[in-house]
């Protein structure tokens, strides 16, 4: 149903706001240029946060696509099943709303990569229309896609861990203090579980010079130059942001998603009121 997009766009939107700066605070530890101190101060020094929230342009731009996509295809794939309501009906639409968004989050997530990691003097906009367009003009389609192959292996399973352990937590209590943490603890669950992947992603996506040759390449040679801790780099940060994020993504999903119900209900209320007052009136009201 179209609730499902629409529920999912405002949920994403809110999500982003959320946690991009701990996300820009995630890339640039994965990428390795320091530690998370090092890197935070880094981000904060002029005493702002627009360092912090540089390429904010591109998530937010395309969250409309890519949460709508999730939320949209996980609700219509679950309600198709025999058992809609069951735990594994939830994973499996999870797992291919996951599939269908990579298509989508892989060239957004490109893009912000890119404008996260720039440094001064590149040439790279800051915008994320802008910045798409150069990557096409520079690269073309290939490269805008760069880095698809590994966001399906991260997302597909991230969405089924994602929505299962949502719905279990969720089941019976439906307030807003368990949605923000029942989505927040999926969503750090989720993220922490597949980690290395989105640690190969995010130094895949970031590579210009082109020293990856592919996702398995640039896993090797990452382990290579910077030993096997180098997979859980940035953990702390992204799991803070992940709890925050996501935690505002599934609440805002569920106020949209009650005042659909409230407003459906009242208008409901409204014509039965109307139909009634019809039903009772009569003829000789209204001759002269």
């Amino acid at each position: 149903m179209a609730l499902d997009f629409i529920a999912g766009c405002i949920g994403g939107c809110a999500g982003i706001i959320a946690g991009h700066p701990l996300d820009t605070l995630k890339v640039h530890i994965q990428s390795g240029r320091g530690s998370a101190l090092e890197c935070t101060k880094a981000l904060l020094k002029g005493g702002t946060l627009s360092t912090a929230y540089r390429g904010v342009g591109a998530p937010l731009g395309g969250i409309a696509v890519i949460n709508s996509l999730v939320f949209g295809v996980y609700g219509n794939t679950r309600r198709s099943l025999p058992y809609p309501d069951s735990l594994l009906s939830h994973g499996v639409a999870g797992g291919i709303a996951g599939f269908i968004q990579s298509f989508a989050c892989a060239p957004v997530e490109l893009v912000k990569t890119r404008q996260q990691l720039v440094r001064p003097g590149e040439k790279m906009p800051t915008g994320a229309w802008s910045g798409a367009r150069y990557i096409l003009r520079t690269g073309g389609y290939r490269a805008l896609f760069k880095g698809l192959g590994i966001t399906i292996a991260r997302d597909s399973p991230a969405f089924t861990i994602y929505f299962v352990s949502y719905e279990a937590m969720i089941r019976g209590d439906h307030s807003v203090t368990t949605v923000f943490t029942a989505g927040g603890l999926a969503g750090a669950l989720s993220w922490i579980l597949l980690y290395p992947i989105d640690v190969v992603k995010s130094r895949l996506q970031g590579d210009v010079e082109g020293k990856y040759k592919g996702a398995w390449d640039c896993f090797r040679k990452s382990v290579q130059t910077d030993g096997w801790r180098c997979m859980r780099r940035g953990i702390g940060a992204v799991t803070i942001r992940a709890f925050i994020s996501n935690g505002a993504c599934f609440t805002a999903v569920a106020w949209t998603d009650r005042a659909w119900q409230r407003l459906l209900h009242f208008n409901s209320a409204q014509a039965a009121k109307i139909g009634e007052a019809v039903r009772c009136d009569t003829p000789e009201y209204y001759e002269l």
